[in-house]
């Protein structure tokens, strides 16, 4: 039985070292870097349909500024809708090991009524210091102003 152990003990350091990750949360602010600028508007059956590119200035965990598109569906009877696009990020992210700049994309989707909107966004494909991280989080906040908040969960492979 020693003699079988022993010679699974080579056999052993082929294999691939464990992978490991570290999972931070954080959060902070957002709000506009200057008004959207309307690409299209459509209205059918009752819907406007809006395609807007946007800036944003972050703050927290994620400082810096994204740029992005967005699709907004409303409903013109309720005022209420929804919306969906994707965010450029570049900047710096702070996460339990420590900052890091870079640039990450980051779709988005949310919904809104009353002026408030809420909603959840992904993170991947990261460049610079950025390379190793994705995550997911929340987003919420004022429809007319278009400043909120975030929460995260941030990975970083090691």
């Amino acid at each position: 039985m020693i003699r079988l152990s022993l010679l699974l003990i080579p056999l052993l350091l082929l294999l691939p070292a464990a992978h490991a990750s570290t999972i931070s949360t954080g959060g902070g602010t957002f709000q506009p870097t200057g008004p959207p600028t309307i690409v299209s508007s459509h209205q059918f059956n009752g819907f406007l349909i809006l395609r807007e590119t946007f800036g944003l200035q972050f703050t927290g965990t994620f400082t810096g500024t994204t740029t992005g598109t967005v699709i907004i569906i409303i409903n013109l009877a309720t005022g209420n809708g929804a919306f969906f696009g994707q965010n450029d990020f570049m900047g710096t992210v702070t996460t339990s090991t420590g900052t890091v700049s870079g640039t990450i994309l980051s779709p988005f989707s949310a919904t809104f009524a009353a002026n408030h909107f809420q909603g959840q966004f992904t993170l991947y494909g990261g460049t610079g210091g950025l390379t190793n991280l994705h995550g997911h989080g929340t987003i919420q906040g004022d429809l007319t102003t278009f400043i909120g908040t975030y929460t995260l969960v941030l990975i970083t492979e090691n």
